[in-house]
């Protein structure tokens, strides 16, 4: 190999470590709208947590956050720094601590209101595997007696993929998660209050989702055998060169 084609190698194999960095920011991107629940938080100023147009007595106009969908005619609301209702100010709806958490949804279990839940679509690529995170908690109050699944569904046909039964805490918020495989170009995550016959108005919450790609891209491995391979032959040239030059 001439000097010209070592540099076209080298200059390859640096392309290709550029782009590969490039495609893993872009593989380990967050997939979800205001995972955090702060975009609009602000419209959830009403008691305790509620948009503006939401309480459960009068549940025809709810307003979503930013991003979410909430069941329509239950007990779904916002509580945080960025709403009126922060730890300081007795936060109805909060562990003992907010631990890395800002803003947070809440899904009420209020008499005639079992199972209220908050759900978004993701784009995805069929076959391609992902990793949910978030965190989630309890109402302090609760005493351990609220349930919570979280649910990941193909979008096309509301067909389960995977689920999971996090751990939740009256004392603060705990990190959960799953790993799944799409099936669709659209997956829908769910999260979703399952307390049953233990009393009313046991709450859960949950905050910082985020849904990212658990492995490489294709083309991001064959990327890496074009660098590795690149710079491998630019050192040999220097090594035989250098050899060459002390026989």
């Amino acid at each position: 190999m001439n000097f010209r084609n070592i540099v076209r190698a080298s200059a390859l194999s640096a392309a290709a470590i550029a782009t590969l960095g490039l495609s893993s920011q872009e593989a380990r991107a967050n997939l979800i709208t205001n995972g955090n629940f702060s975009a609009n938080a602000g419209s959830y100023v009403t008691f305790p947590g509620y948009s503006s147009n939401f309480y459960p007595s009068d549940p025809s106009n709810p307003v979503s956050p930013t991003g979410w969908t909430i069941t329509t005619g239950y007990p779904v609301g916002l509580n945080g720094t960025g709403t009126s209702f922060t730890s300081g100010s007795d936060i109805p709806f909060a562990p003992t601590s907010m631990s890395g958490v800002t803003d947070f949804a809440f899904m009420q279990d209020a008499s005639g209101y079992t199972g209220s839940a908050i759900s978004q679509v993701i784009a995805t690529v069929l076959g391609q595997t992902y990793t949910l995170s978030y965190v989630a908690a309890q109402r302090s109050i609760n005493n351990s007696d609220a349930t919570m699944e979280t649910l990941v569904n193909n979008a096309l046909n509301n067909a389960l993929i995977a689920s999971q039964n996090p751990t939740t805490s009256t004392s603060d918020f705990t990190t959960n998660g799953l790993t799944f495989t799409a099936v669709s170009s659209s997956t829908q995550i769910v999260f979703e209050n399952t307390t049953s016959g233990v009393g009313s108005d046991n709450t859960v919450d949950v905050s910082n989702v985020v849904v990212s790609n658990a492995l490489p891209l294709p083309a991001s491995l064959s990327l890496i055998s074009v660098g590795g391979a690149g710079l491998s032959l630019l050192l040999l040239k220097r090594r035989t060169g250098r050899s060459a030059a002390f026989a």
